[in-house]
């Protein structure tokens, strides 16, 4: 098995608009071309 590792930066505050697309979105085509996933993880910097 092939794993592929991405990382998305984001502005302050954007992270729910990231996450949402990748609910609303990116899942279904990733799953419609076969890919699944292993995890998401995000780590916050500072305080926004």
């Amino acid at each position: 098995m092939i794993y592929e590792l991405r990382i998305y930066d984001c502005l302050p505050g954007r992270l729910p608009a990231l996450l949402k697309r990748f609910s609303d979105q990116t899942l279904a085509i990733w799953e419609r071309h076969g890919i699944r996933q292993a995890g998401f993880f995000t780590t916050a910097i500072g305080e926004n």
